[in-house]
């Protein structure tokens, strides 16, 4: 699975860790019976509960964009 940016790499268990394309890891995504969730590293708790896997890493992107733990999509036009 990935977006545009992100790359998660399927663990047991429903879990995914979450990558930069070409760089450090972020954090995982992980599915309990409520829905699915998403936990940046060194944070203690995860982020609002999400529809499935694709929504989650969206919203990871959009969080580390703001951030600025990657960089923000080129907006040339």
């Amino acid at each position: 699975m990935h977006s545009p940016k992100l790359i998660a790499v399927e663990l047991p268990n429903s879990r995914y860790v979450v990558r930069v394309k070409n760089g450090q890891r972020l954090g995982t995504i992980f599915s309990t019976e409520q829905g699915w969730y998403y936990q940046f590293d060194g944070t203690p708790r995860e982020g609002p509960r999400c529809h499935d896997l694709q929504e989650a890493l969206g919203v990871m992107e959009a969080v580390a964009e703001h951030e600025h733990m990657i960089e923000p999509p080129d907006k040339r036009p």
